[in-house]
């Protein structure tokens, strides 16, 4: 009787006094509280859905589960939040522009204007405050997340730091962003345009917090400290298949 009387009175917090939804990701990963990453891969039933891990280390965590196809994840800089493209599978359509509150699991989703062409890539701006989205005609903006967002075309030094946000910028001010080698793998180029190699094998790099820079290569996936040193492999396990387009976010305390 102790027991259920406790379990009822711990419902009754939650719900009343807290307002806290169940998630995915409840008691797995403390969103907006610790480092993780987000990820695109196949599930054993063939699905392209979302997943989630702690970032140096553990589980992942499947986050979505339709048949939708999720693209092109962008953790917000506090991790509560993830802007991605959806699209349904051999539909023609082009990808819907997606706001998920990982706290909650609510949902808002935006359209572009029609001349904007179809969505390719998406990132946070201004603290969160902003989305920014690559389209086939050219950047647009938002404020976020709003349902009733209208995107407008982003011009001049909007542009230029939409751009950068939409890259692999690396340190705090940006100094540099990766970018991919003419014979492969990943190069780095600094703001007055010289080139150095990363990783001859490298892929699927991602801004790493302000001091380091994640990719994948022969050996798994590597966080390169930007400053030198050793780098570090994070040990995950139950990754999905084809595992890819990582984002990562460590809120501050």
């Amino acid at each position: 009787m102790r027991t259920i009387l406790l379990l009822f009175l711990l419902t009754v917090d939650c719900s009343l006094l807290t307002g806290c939804s169940v998630t995915p990701l409840t008691n797995k990963i403390s969103v907006g509280e610790e480092p993780f990453v987000l990820a695109i891969g196949e599930g054993p039933d063939g699905m392209t859905d979302l997943y989630a891990a702690p970032a140096h280390g553990g589980g992942f965590v499947r986050l979505s589960f339709n048949r939708m196809i999720e693209s092109a994840p962008r953790l917000s800089q506090s991790g509560r939040a993830v802007v991605y493209l959806r699209q349904l599978a051999g539909a023609g359509r082009a990808p819907e522009i997606v706001v998920l509150d990982l706290g909650n699991g609510a949902e808002e989703r935006v359209v572009l204007p029609r001349e904007a062409g179809a969505p390719v890539a998406v990132a946070w701006l201004g603290r969160d405050s902003r989305i920014a989205v690559r389209a086939e005609s050219g950047v647009f903006g938002f404020a976020a997340p709003s349902a009733a967002a209208v995107p407008a075309r982003l011009h001049g030094a909007d542009s230029a730091l939409a751009d950068s946000a939409l890259g692999v910028p690396l340190g705090s001010p940006v100094a540099a962003m990766v970018v991919p080698c003419d014979g492969g793998g990943l190069c780095v180029r600094t703001a007055d345009a010289a080139v150095s190699p990363l990783d001859p094998e490298g892929h699927g790099a991602v801004r790493w917090g302000a001091d380091s820079v994640g990719y994948f290569n022969g050996a798994g996936f590597e966080v390169r400290p930007l400053a030198g040193g050793r780098s570090r492999h994070p040990e995950w396990s139950g990754a999905p298949a084809h595992l890819r387009e990582l984002t990562y976010a460590a809120p501050a305390r």
